[in-house]
């Protein structure tokens, strides 16, 4: 890989260079944002780390010029000065990360790799790269869509902050999987990350295993008991379904939450813990307080910052890349391919179980396949009856926009299967123009679809479109 390092304190700028240099890649350096502009005109970077703030252009500038020129290169801001505004303002524009000064080596290391894997399918796939195109990672979660940018970009910033976290999503959508990256993206990596179902636990258990207890605090204790809280000191707690903690406990966690000191059951002694707490709920916790269920001044605590996780009907353009990544996954000594037919009826279910859900929908596929080829007879009966239903609008679930773009994109993939992808005919099917048509497909990451009209129909080859040729003599 061809990495370019542009940052203005020296010091930072060779210490990076010769750890880089040191770990197999080839480096190159620039004292300021015009200079790494001139050798990114003069050669190809895999890899650009830029700071924010230079004298001249900065960080900003150069992620512009690369958009415009260097397309396929990747950028990484370093940033002491960065506000969460700032921060998402650079990652809309296409950073792949950023680093809040002064961070670990091993924290850009872990970019390079995902980088170097990106470059990786690239070259494999070739032309089947496509469908990866704009597709983004945080952990083991994976998307292209608008709402996963989102969610990545607002996990990028807090795993650099401090402060409690609310991931909120729907059953199977990864909360604890994002609550992992977080923590493993953040300055408590090396330390412990504990998890706790706080749903499945009576009010005295979640206490005893949340704060521990000493010996003969209630019936059974026969020895002292370290609590999560005790033993994740100095790493993250992740809470999930926090929502279902008692009343009770939810004053004790407050106070600890205030403090960072907690008692444990049966005990007197007042206990310390450095613990970040990421906590995650299925339901609508404003709801709860508003209810009486879930205390208000605890919700403001936990709820500092908040990372949405969409459902997975809100984002059926990501569902290719998660076949592909579980295909990988299950089958990974084989080449198994899902046909176009299997992966618009998985697009037109609701998927209730969201991610989850289409994982263990793949493992069946993979277990039933029959010579690398994958029948649709290995599909769940109800995923195979729903394909054929137009689905329920699901008040609250999504907003209008989204719900027509989804029903916008089966109808383009009915037609042109129909139509065998030829696109003329496509056009005249859905009865737009082919200009429009070729548009939308853009839209939706339809790829490239064949055109039996230039090949099967030489007699059309000299016919000019007179709908093209106004878009061509415009463009």
């Amino acid at each position: 890989m061809n990495i370019l390092i542009a940052e203005d304190e020296k010091s930072l700028r060779l210490a990076l260079q010769d750890e880089l240099q040191e770990a197999g890649y080839n480096v190159d350096v620039a004292p300021n944002g015009e200079e790494a502009i001139q050798k990114l005109g003069a050669q190809d970077f895999d890899l650009v780390v830029c700071d924010l703030v230079m004298d001249g252009a900065g960080g900003k500038e150069v992620l512009e010029y690369i958009k415009t020129n260097r397309p396929a290169t990747s950028f990484v801001l370093m940033t002491a000065h960065a506000t969460i505004q700032s921060a998402i303002e650079i990652l809309k524009i296409g950073a792949v990360d950023y680093l809040r000064k002064p961070f670990e080596i091993e924290q850009l290391m872990g970019i390079i790799r995902q980088v170097k894997e990106t470059i990786r399918l690239r070259k494999e796939q070739g032309e089947t790269f496509e469908q990866w195109e704009g597709c983004r990672s945080f952990g083991n979660l994976i998307g292209r869509s608008k709402a996963m940018h989102e969610s990545f970009d607002m996990a990028a910033i807090v795993a650099n902050a401090d402060s409690t976290v609310m991931i909120i999503g729907e059953t199977g959508t990864g909360k604890n999987v994002m609550a992992e990256a977080i923590h493993y993206d953040s300055q408590r990596r090396n330390h412990p990350f504990i998890m706790v179902s706080c749903a499945s636990l009576s009010r005295e258990l979640l206490e005893s295993e949340l704060f521990g207890h000493e010996k003969g605090a209630f019936t059974g204790s026969i020895r002292q008991k370290k609590g999560r809280f005790e033993l994740a000191h100095k790493g993250t707690l992740f809470l999930d379904e926090v929502d279902d903690i008692p009343m009770e406990t939810q004053v004790r966690l407050l106070n600890f939450t205030q403090t960072g000191n907690f008692e444990r059951v049966g005990g007197e002694a007042t206990i310390h813990a450095n613990v970040r707490i990421i906590a995650a709920t299925k339901k609508d916790l404003v709801k709860q307080v508003d209810k009486g269920l879930f205390r208000q001044d605890l919700f403001y605590r936990l709820n500092v910052l908040q990372i949405r996780i969409p459902p997975l009907r809100e984002r059926v353009g990501d569902i290719p890349l998660l076949v592909d990544h579980f295909l990988r996954k299950y089958s990974p000594e084989r080449k198994l391919n899902v046909s176009p037919e299997i992966m618009d009826i998985l697009k037109k279910h609701t998927w209730d179980g969201n991610v989850r859900e289409l994982e263990h929908v793949i493992e069946r596929l993979v277990l039933l396949n029959r010579d690398g080829t994958i029948e649709r007879s290995a599909l769940p009966l109800n995923i195979i009856d729903a394909a054929g239903r137009v689905p329920g609008f699901g008040w609250g679930q999504a907003s209008l926009h989204e719900y027509l773009d989804q029903l916008e994109d089966r109808l383009l993939r009915d037609a042109l299967a129909k139509c065998r992808g030829n696109k003329r005919d496509t056009a005249a099917l859905l009865k737009i123009p082919l200009p429009t048509l070729k548009s939308k497909l853009l839209k939706f990451h339809l790829g490239k679809t064949e055109d039996p009209d230039q090949t099967d129909h030489p007699e059309r080859r000299d016919q000019a479109d007179p709908s093209e040729s106004a878009a061509a003599a415009a463009s």
